[in-house]
């Protein structure tokens, strides 16, 4: 899930284990628009614990800036990363 983003990295809590220094992509969409950006993991922490899973937050900073924000209009991304 994406928690927030700005045009050098995201935000976003996954149930998956996330590596510092491991590299990522992360597929967005924006009205019609999908891009996949690539960066590396700057940090991790475990945010919540219950019986079935463990959920992650994490930082990512983007390898290229990300252009959607240069648009003076509204953001208005998916909550879903993958």
């Amino acid at each position: 899930m994406l928690i927030d983003i700005s045009t050098n990295g995201a935000l976003i809590e996954t149930e998956h284990r996330l590596l510092p220094g491991a590299r990522v992509e992360l597929l967005l969409e924006r009205r019609q628009y999908r891009a996949g950006i690539k960066g590396r993991v700057l940090r991790c922490a475990v945010v919540r614990i219950n019986s079935s899973a463990v959920c992650y937050r994490g930082a990512i900073g983007f390898d290229r800036g990300l252009p959607w924000f240069l648009e003076s209009d509204s953001i208005d991304l998916t909550q879903q990363v993958l």
